[in-house]
């Protein structure tokens, strides 16, 4: 009968010598009473997570993904529940300190329990038991330090991956006890410190999102051309008709969309007896889509003819799409090119994306999934347009229908609710939001740079940590290769 290999009798110093990181290895200089050592030599476990069932029960533990943890914490709230055996539940079960890596999908997305949980963790994970300060290591998990050295041990051609192993040999600088514990409490109180800063930068953002929805608002109820209507008493609202006349051109089906939009018109008189319509897009527009050549074929991408995805229609002005397609794709598919000034409006997505809009500032193609609004005759103004369905987004996400993911489509996008005034007063409407909002976005970009600082800083605070530059460290403390000795003397 086959005998497994035996365990190798280490001593002490034999332990020590294999723990420690070579100086000609070292990323950079510790302090005198720090060591590098690796990963394996302060933690336990780097145990694979539990495979789960196919269908998941209201009862029992919950099951704990990748999706489930990142940025240092287990967010247990959408996991679902997992039927498991007594044993495999005590084998696979979440304590306080735990910490757990994702070793494929978000690879390296890190999480810590900070208390005991009801609850088990998927295969996809890497259980990591600390021998040191849970929090100290967690944070080195969030660190600079440590996602370059995942970034340059990621395995995988296709997937990326790192497993057990990877992780045993990530290279780690240890400090004293009581000196882990100093830069934990120290990074805590910075970090309550940006966040704090955060959020009121994350309120007043609020604030000016607030204010510009009160311009929309303003705008198209007619309150801030007021006094243009009194100076332009003579102004007559001749939209409908010369869309009528343009329409006169279309294909029939075309011609019948805008023919059926138009019949649903109803007048407003505004003040100074100036006329607007009330109506739909569909009433002053042409609504088409797109569509995506094949990705399986090399000669359709990266081309010259620009093609907007869903993502990149988030409430702006498109001047550059991520992507290009060849004139062979545009043949061998039914995208269309779009004038400059077509409106845009994304028609799926359950986050932000359904219901946000951009305008063109380029010709270019589209995805399926968007709506293109196009406005050629010249009597609809493309930013009044775009504006308009930037205050009409809540309700015009709620049109979105279906079992599934809620979506528009082209005829609901017909169907959006519109208001219609004289040309020159649209002119005169876009002006004012234009100078309003340039005040509110240069406010907002102050802010979101801010934010960003913020962030960078944060880094900063972690980079330093593990410099050991915090300005926390005793030198005069024992070494931390004392403590590793503890630590190598009870395995």
């Amino acid at each position: 009968m086959a005998r497994g290999k035996k365990k190798e009798d280490l001593t002490l110093e034999k332990k020590l010598e294999r723990a420690l990181v070579s100086v000609g290895e070292q990323p950079y200089e510790v302090p005198g009473n720090w060591c590098w050592t690796k990963l394996e030599a302060v933690c336990n476990g780097f145990q694979y997570g539990y495979t789960e069932k196919a269908v998941y029960e209201k009862v029992g533990p919950k099951y704990i993904r990748i999706t489930d943890i990142g940025n240092g914490i287990i967010n247990d709230k959408k996991a679902p529940y997992c039927p498991i055996d007594e044993k495999a539940y005590e084998a696979y079960k979440i304590h306080k300190d735990d910490i757990f890596i994702a070793r494929m999908g978000s690879v390296g997305e890190n999480g810590l329990a900070f208390s005991d949980l009801d609850a088990v963790f998927a295969s996809y994970l890497i259980r990591l038991i600390p021998k040191i300060s849970a929090k100290y290591l967690s944070y080195y998990l969030q660190s600079g330090l440590y996602w370059g050295q995942i970034s340059e041990k990621s395995q995988g051609t296709t997937r990326l991956n790192v497993n057990a192993n990877v992780l045993k040999r990530l290279m780690f600088p240890l400090p004293p006890l009581a000196e882990q514990q100093r830069i934990v409490e120290r990074i805590e109180s910075l970090f309550a410190k940006l966040d704090e800063a955060k959020e009121k930068l994350e309120d007043s953002i609020g604030i000016c999102n607030e204010r510009r929805n009160a311009i929309l608002q303003k705008a198209f109820s007619g309150t801030l051309t007021e006094k243009w209507r009194r100076d332009h008493l003579n102004i007559k609202n001749c939209v409908i008709d010369n869309i009528e006349k343009y329409s006169l051109n279309l294909s029939k089906k075309e011609k019948k969309f805008i023919e059926n939009g138009q019949s649903k018109l109803k007048e407003i008189t505004m003040s100074s007896n100036v006329c607007w319509y009330q109506g739909n897009v569909g009433a002053v527009s042409i609504v088409t889509n797109g569509s995506t050549p094949s990705r399986k074929c090399d000669n359709f991408w990266n081309g010259d003819i620009p093609w907007v995805s869903s993502g990149e229609v988030r409430n702006n002005v498109i001047a550059y799409t991520e992507e290009r397609i060849t004139q062979e794709g545009y043949d061998n598919s039914s995208v269309k090119l779009l004038p400059i000034g077509t409106v845009l409006i994304a028609m799926i997505g359950e986050g932000k994306t359904r219901g946000q809009s951009a305008i063109l500032n380029i010709e270019a193609t589209t995805n399926q999934n968007i709506a293109a609004i196009v406005v050629e005759h010249g009597q609809i103004n493309s930013k009044f347009l775009w504006y308009w369905l930037q205050k009409q987004y809540k309700k015009n996400r709620e049109k979105g229908a279906g079992s599934g993911p809620q979506a528009l489509n082209c005829q609901r996008v017909r169907e959006l609710d519109f208001i219609i005034p004289p040309l020159e007063e649209q002119n005169e409407i876009v002006k004012i939001i234009d100078n309003l909002m340039n005040k509110e976005n240069f406010i907002i970009d102050l802010i979101e740079t801010t934010l960003e600082n913020i962030e960078g800083i944060r880094k900063s605070i972690l980079a330093n940590a593990f410099r050991g530059e915090l300005g926390t460290n005793n030198p005069n403390e024992e070494s931390a290769i004392e403590l590793l000795k503890t630590i190598l003397a009870e395995t």
